[in-house]
């Protein structure tokens, strides 16, 4: 007779469903993963005609730029077709390696605005909360 205790846990009801055939469906809701911002807005040649247009709630497209001389993990915004810059740096590296293996990422604008950060120098910025979308 064995001493190892059968663990009693709904992780435990899982695994059999799934040991007996059963489908386990992929996320109902899409997944949360980080809150940032627009980098690089202020280099976009037709940000003054674009920038006016974003609306907080509007999605940003991510795609990769794993050719990007600046950074190998770069991946780019944009906004209707309209890039509009970049994922920051610091916070790429995670979530290029999601992208290049094949999970689909996607912007939410959640603010935007300008504020003046030197005397007359208006700085433009865009926050948005990243999404895996597993469909």
């Amino acid at each position: 007779m064995s001493n190892i205790q059968k663990p009693d846990t709904e992780i435990t009801d899982i695994i059999g469903f799934i040991q007996k055939g059963g489908n386990v469906k992929p996320f109902l809701k899409d997944v949360f993963l980080i809150k940032v911002h627009v980098a690089g807005l202020d280099y976009i040649d037709d940000i003054d005609e674009i920038f006016p247009k974003i609306e907080v709630g509007d999605r940003l497209e991510l795609f990769r730029e794993a050719t990007n001389e600046y950074d190998k993990h770069a991946i780019l915004v944009k906004y209707r077709g309209e890039k509009i810059g970049y994922v920051p740096r610091k916070d790429n590296y995670v979530l290029s390696k999601l992208m290049d293996g094949g999970k689909h990422l996607y912007g939410v604008v959640v603010s935007i605005g300008m504020d003046e950060v030197y005397e007359n120098y208006q700085f433009r910025f865009i926050n948005f909360k990243i999404f895996l979308n597993d469909h």
